[in-house]
């Protein structure tokens, strides 16, 4: 029997080194064609910052608008946090408290803070301080309140700067609700689409 040349082994499914390599240029290419997804977080480190270019939203609040000009998750500041919110005439906040400080600026308009006690079970009958243009209030520390345009014709603009970030509310839904039954949210709004979702341990 004469002994020719063997057959080349076969090769199966995987392909060669020169196969394999145009294989992923192909996919490479292709996959550079397609849109890339935009971050719905909107992280900004640069020093300084145009507010008039920043990511603005009402979170589903007719009549709100919310700017997060310096954030913990979206600029990574560390102590403070600093928000721009307008309110339209009658629009408010929900009732909530926090474990953190709150300054507020009021840049135009005018409205009412309503500000209950934690010393009671529930908030009780909120005294209500008026608020105005160039004037600024704090919150004390897990008081609830709620900030309300109360003027019928402008627009209510504040600065907020708030302490420990990122924020967890506690939300009332009425000023009799036990602080207790109140609602955390966290995380807030404005954050949500900045921290990871939790992981289902099941």
């Amino acid at each position: 029997m004469k002994m020719g040349r063997r057959p080349p082994p076969a090769r199966g499914p995987h392909l060669a080194g020169a196969g394999r390599d145009l294989l992923l240029a192909a996919l490479l290419a292709a996959a550079s064609l397609l849109p890339a997804a935009e971050s719905s977080c909107p992280r900004d480190n640069s020093l300084v910052k145009d507010i008039s270019r920043m990511h603005q939203s009402n979170y589903g609040r007719e009549g709100f608008s919310h700017i997060t000009v310096a954030g913990a998750l979206a600029h990574g500041t560390k102590e403070v946090e600093v928000w721009l919110q307008t309110f339209s005439p009658g629009k408010r906040t929900p009732i909530h408290r926090h474990s953190c400080e709150e300054v507020f600026i009021v840049l135009k308009g005018k409205g009412t803070l309503l500000l209950g006690s934690s010393s009671l079970k529930y908030p009780g009958q909120p005294q209500e301080i008026p608020v105005f243009q160039n004037s600024t209030f704090s919150i004390p520390v897990n008081d609830p309140h709620q900030i309300w345009n109360s003027d019928e014709h402008e627009d209510l603009q504040v600065l907020v700067i708030i302490s420990r970030p990122p924020i967890k509310i506690f939300i009332y839904e009425d000023w009799s609700m036990p602080h207790t039954a109140a609602k955390l949210k966290f995380p807030y709004y404005w954050d949500e689409d900045c921290l990871p979702a939790p992981k289902d341990e099941l």
